[in-house]
């Protein structure tokens, strides 16, 4: 069987709405944002406001199905570890 993890693959769809966030938390536990799996970072740059997607890789440990389907801009991807190295594995 092979492992699947998320991955942000459209880090410049990001819209800032914390929907993954929240989704971490309350797959977790836990209450407000302190220690996310999964942050959302703000960055100015000079065409405008954009967000940067920081993630855990503990993130992969919990429902991570849920987390992208829950993304309405489509951020994330679920890639299976196999297909990402190639057919080998580590």
């Amino acid at each position: 069987m092979s492992k699947v993890v998320l991955k942000v693959k459209f880090p410049g769809n990001c819209n800032g709405c914390e929907l993954c966030v929240m989704e971490v938390q309350k797959q977790a536990g836990k209450i407000g944002l302190d220690g996310s799996l999964i942050r959302i970072l703000r960055e100015n740059d000079s065409g405008g406001l954009s967000f940067v997607v920081d993630m855990d890789p503990k993130v992969n440990e919990v429902d991570i199905e849920k987390i992208a389907k829950i993304c309405p801009t489509g951020v994330f991807e679920i890639q299976d570890l196999v297909e990402e190295n190639n057919g080998l594995l580590e």
